[in-house]
């Protein structure tokens, strides 16, 4: 191997008419470099924004959410023995339904109506408030931004809810409501700032006619890690009369993706590492016919073609593993560089976040390290087989 090595160094860097080959050289270096960079930085601020998101998910909703299989189900014998869990660390019992709330000027907008404990509302849930709460002896209602501006109203303002599916027993008309915003939230994901609003129990029994029973419970793990075991420990728990999902089974299809969006935007940049590939084939072409004659003195004193082909592949690997290593090494500085100090900006108003959020794995670097060898490799096979049919007494004859 030493032999090899030894070889292909001198082919690149010394003896007569190298100079072409060196210029190619180093472009096939900056093609490989831009490739691993670009697919580095790419999966890192797609990683960075799903892990936002799936935060902002986690936050609003919990880790595990618990449903009745049919609507006479009653949920406050689990709810007793999930919230005393030592797995679990908080739990909330929830009613839902799809309403109306009427604003300022007949404003009308379709909500999903949420009745929680508003007192563990700050607890619970990972919301930004976007203004202080304050008191009020009416019912009161915790809308989000988007859903405020539509309906241009602020906190302390007063707004009529119904549920149309609920009529009363008497005339058949749906229970209005009135109620006074008492905060305004920013969940800063998804739509839930136009379509989520929080009432308290009380006001959900009131509005609620139709609807006994609990809809669900959310619960918050103590430590995430253990999801999947927890969640299969409460399926033994519960039977089948109860419906238990993680935060990943709500979310599947926005997952799924998110997913294959970032293997959509890795294979669309590994072409990247193609084109550079493509020119590093013909840098080492171009040396194989710069050193057409000392590669017939090598196979005229008994180097096997095997050994020519070696010597082409160390090389065609040099030229392409400094570039692959130099990307790695810029694109992961620039990483760390990003996470401690943010030097890259973002409009806060556009994307709620003021720097670029990356984040890289080992997985990730594996995956593209694994494809950038690759690529490396298979341009150095096919630049080798044309070496390996030159015939010795031409290569010596051979003018340049």
């Amino acid at each position: 191997m030493k032999f090899q090595l030894m070889i292909a160094k001198r082919f690149m860097l010394g003896g007569r008419g190298s100079g072409p080959s060196r210029l190619t050289g180093w472009i096939s270096i900056i093609g490989m470099m831009v490739g691993t960079f670009a697919m580095i930085i790419t999966l890192a601020v797609m990683n960075g924004f799903e892990k936002r998101v799936i935060n902002k998910l986690i936050g609003f909703e919990g880790d595990i959410r618990i449903t009745a299989i049919n609507k006479h189900t009653t949920l406050e014998q689990a709810y007793n023995k999930v919230k005393n869990d030592a797995s679990i660390d908080k739990a909330m019992l929830y009613k839902e339904r799809i309403g109306m709330i009427i604003g300022r000027d007949d404003a009308k907008r379709m909500a999903t109506f949420k009745a929680v404990e508003l007192e563990g509302l700050d607890t619970f849930y990972d919301i930004e408030f976007i203004n202080k709460g304050m008191k009020t002896s009416n019912p009161e209602i915790i809308i989000g931004n988007l859903l405020a501006q539509r309906l241009n109203v602020d906190i302390g303002d007063q707004l009529t809810i119904m549920s149309p599916i609920d009529q009363s027993n008497f005339f058949g008309l749906p229970q209005m409501i009135d109620v006074t915003v008492s905060r305004i939230f920013h969940a800063q994901v998804l739509d839930f700032d136009d379509r989520v609003v929080f009432i308290s129990p009380d006001v959900g029994n009131r509005l609620f006619l139709r609807k006994k029973n609990y809809d669900g419970i959310d619960i918050r793990l103590v430590d995430r890690k253990n999801l999947v075991d927890i969640k299969m420990q409460l399926e033994k728990t519960f039977s089948d009369h109860l419906s238990i999902k993680t935060w990943e089974d709500l979310h599947r299809g926005l997952i799924s993706a998110m997913r294959v969006e970032r293997l959509g935007a890795l294979a669309v940049l590994c072409l990247i590492i193609l084109v550079a590939s493509f020119n590093l084939v013909s840098t080492l072409v171009l040396v194989i016919i710069q050193k057409i004659r000392e590669i017939g003195i090598l196979r005229a004193i008994g180097t096997s073609k095997i050994n020519i082909k070696k010597i082409i592949l160390t090389q065609g690997s040099l030229i392409g593993g400094v570039g692959v290593v130099i990307g790695i090494g810029i694109s992961t500085v620039l990483i760390f560089i990003q996470n401690q100090y943010g030097i890259i900006p973002l409009p806060a108003d556009v994307y709620f976040i003021n720097q670029l959020p990356m984040v890289i794995t080992t997985i990730d670097l594996l995956v593209v390290l694994i494809i950038s060898i690759f690529f490396v490799l298979f341009s150095g096979l096919i630049a080798s087989k044309r070496a390996t049919i030159l015939n010795i007494r031409e290569s010596l004859q051979w003018e340049k």
